[in-house]
């Protein structure tokens, strides 16, 4: 797997296949890795890169959990494609990647020829809206994880914030080495979260993107998720939404073939 030094830190991603070259994107407190189960069913047709944004996989922490914006994600995701040349991509992006995707079209608006977008972090819009129910319990969510890690430990930040992300029994359910590697991406995901709070990406920027995109929301979302990429949905000019039946928020990795399908649908058209 490909390695390089950018920005004083080491990054890694994964390259795979051959032909055009599509990117995807993966969630907080995950990796590339997550896309394990899509790969083999778009690397017949493409060259597919799955990065590892800082604090993920292999790629180093960013030094200062409480600096780090999508801005630079983006950047990072931005060195990735000129180590493999790449000038024109297909993006795919869930969750926190998502946010960091639109970051990176944001300041390359010719970079990328078509767009499938799942369930991003957006919590911004949610303020813009004045939709302080569903906001109240992202706030939870990310809030409770940041205080429960400095008064209860790692460990139950993980539980219930696993718990909440993918159901009841999520953490009990890990391998003590799935567990072992939250625990290590601590800093990371606080990180994350800080990055989340911080971001501003609002209705009238996405308004100005006008790459083909396909929006993808889950029937399981939370209220938060869901109302997130409908938000995004009517605010992007070239949209469409659709919702995904029998699956929640992490299809990449529960439903890696009806993740892959939709994937293919929107970039093949």
């Amino acid at each position: 797997m490909p390695l390089f030094q950018y920005n004083g830190a080491t990054v890694h991603y994964g390259d795979a296949g051959s032909g055009d070259i599509v990117v995807l994107m993966h969630a907080a407190g995950s990796s590339g890795a997550q896309w394990r189960g899509v790969l083999p069913h778009l690397t017949g047709r493409y060259r597919v890169i799955t990065p590892d944004l800082y604090g993920h996989g292999r790629t180093d922490f960013w030094p200062d959990p409480d600096t780090l914006r999508h801005e630079d994600q983006a950047a990072l995701l931005h060195a990735v494609l000129r180590d493999i040349g790449a000038t024109s991509i297909d993006l795919v992006g869930h969750s926190y990647g998502g946010t960091t995707a639109l970051r990176l079209m944001l300041q390359n608006p010719d970079l990328v020829r078509r767009f499938v977008i799942i369930e991003p972090m957006l919590l911004n819009l949610l303020v813009d809206a004045g939709e302080d129910d569903v906001l109240a319990d992202l706030y939870t969510m990310a809030k409770g994880f940041l205080h429960n890690v400095e008064v209860r430990g790692p460990e139950t930040a993980w539980k219930i914030f696993l718990d909440f992300r993918n159901g009841d029994g999520a953490w009990e359910g890990y391998p003590q080495k799935t567990r072992d590697n939250f625990l290590h991406r601590t800093q990371g995901h606080v990180a994350n979260l800080k990055s989340n709070m911080k971001n501003q990406t609002p209705a009238s920027e996405l308004a100005t993107i006008a790459t083909p995109t396909l929006a993808v929301k889950t029937q399981d979302a939370t209220g938060f998720d869901g109302r997130m990429v409908e938000i995004l949905a009517d605010a992007m000019p070239d949209c469409t939404l659709v919702t995904l039946k029998g699956c929640g928020h992490m299809v990449p990795l529960t439903h890696p073939e009806l993740a892959a399908e939709v994937i293919l649908g929107h970039i093949a058209d």
